[in-house]
């Protein structure tokens, strides 16, 4: 492994971006990169540039040429970037980053015979020599369900946004609550506002006939003279709602600020969390969400935090910066790049890099299935208070996951 000497600190990009660790191998390997260098998502982009220098600078050799491109940020710009990557002898494309991009690229890659990895999660963008390499919900939804229902939860609720997005959770939800063997007992959506979201979580947890129902009680025993009667009605004059909600655990998809927002609506609206287990598929490990009372006992699907934490070291030693969420995306695809990359060209192939065992990234181990899929495999995390814990660590091989 090539150790890094100082920290990269011109993003100005050359045409070719060229190592000259010890000789090994012969013939040049060239990679194209497409990143949005510069436009609205112009630090995501020089995140996930500087992972890929990491990756370079640690694992290939003399022979890999990187060759990044700026596609800005836009379709356009992706067409033009992936065109004059094409014609510089790219035998592999790395992105781009967002799904329209990808797909309006794959036809110059497949024209040219090479394969793409793109780090969108858009499934649209996949095809035989399209690789998804972002990481798909559905996966994460799979691994925190069949999760929940071993530990015995048997009936599901979800509160999920409206959108093609939150359309296509519920359907992944929906089917992996079924193929666990559980119920999806509710399902509720909300736009983004507030008083959407508290109506949603209102609806999710029958609050107002909840509400009423306590009502009508108290009115019949304020009717009834017996001690039995008022002790009852004493005893409701400690309750805000009658009866319990109808489901286990409920998933909500929020990340960062929206779940901070989502979770304690919960409780305030009559959704006990300190008997039904809040389920996510976001990263919910920092401080200020592990705060939230609310979600303390809160399961999530990620990925391997012992990897992700050695990464975000080397990557912080080298840019004196942590790591945008997804670079690690950008480091794995670049690293299988750079092992594919000693085999010359034909380490590029569908072949060679559709793998029954996989390659272990940046957060686990994961592999690229033929129609342009990928599966990555997820820790199950538990919040607390004054951390997170892995309850249920990431499986080291593509097996059946048991318990």
């Amino acid at each position: 492994m090539t150790t890094l000497k100082q920290p990269f600190d011109n993003l100005s990009l050359l045409p070719e971006t060229t190592l000259t660790p010890p000789e090994r191998g012969s013939g040049k390997v060239k990679v194209g990169l497409l990143l949005p260098i510069s436009g609205q998502h112009s630090s995501l982009g020089k995140a996930m540039l500087q992972a890929s220098l990491l990756a370079m600078f640690e694992l290939s050799d003399e022979n890999f040429v990187l060759l990044p491109r700026d596609t800005k940020g836009t379709r356009e710009g992706a067409v033009l970037a992936a065109q004059d990557i094409i014609q510089a002898g790219a035998q592999i494309l790395l992105g781009p980053v967002f799904g329209r991009s990808a797909q309006a690229v794959a036809p110059l890659a497949s024209s040219a015979s090479i394969n793409m990895i793109s780090f969108t999660n858009d499934r649209k963008a996949a095809s035989n020599s399209v690789f998804v390499f972002g990481l798909l919900p559905e996966d994460r939804i799979k691994r925190i369900v069949s999760y929940a229902f071993l530990r015995g939860i048997r009936r599901f609720a979800a509160l999920i946004p409206e959108g093609p997005f939150g359309d296509k959770v519920v359907a992944d939800y929906s089917r992996a609550v079924f193929d666990a063997g559980g119920f999806l007992v509710k399902s509720v959506r909300y736009n983004r506002n507030h008083a959407s979201l508290t109506s949603a979580v209102k609806r999710l947890g029958n609050y107002n006939s909840r509400k009423k129902a306590l009502l009508e009680k108290r009115q019949k025993l304020k009717e009834k003279t017996d001690e039995i009667s008022r002790r009852t009605l004493k005893r409701l004059d400690k309750k805000e709602l009658l009866g319990e909600t109808p489901f286990d655990a409920v998933f909500l998809l929020e990340a960062g600020e929206g779940v901070k927002t989502t979770a304690p609506l919960l409780p305030y609206y009559g959704i006990d969390t300190r008997k039904i287990r809040i389920l996510g598929i976001n990263d919910w490990s920092s401080r200020s969400i592990r705060r939230e009372p609310s979600l303390a006992g809160a399961w999530y699907a990620g990925l391997s935090p012992d990897g992700l934490y050695d990464f975000t070291k080397r990557f912080k030693a080298a840019f004196k910066s942590p790591p945008h969420a997804l670079a690690g995306l950008a480091y794995d695809a670049t690293a299988l790049a750079a092992v594919k990359g000693g085999k010359g060209g034909g380490g590029f192939s569908s072949k060679e890099l559709v793998l029954g065992n996989g390659f272990v990234g940046t957060g686990g181990l994961f592999r690229l299935h033929p129609g342009g899929g990928v599966e990555h495999r997820f820790s199950v995390i538990e919040v607390q208070p004054d951390g997170t814990k892995v309850i249920s660590p990431a499986p080291d091989s593509f097996v059946t996951i048991k318990e």
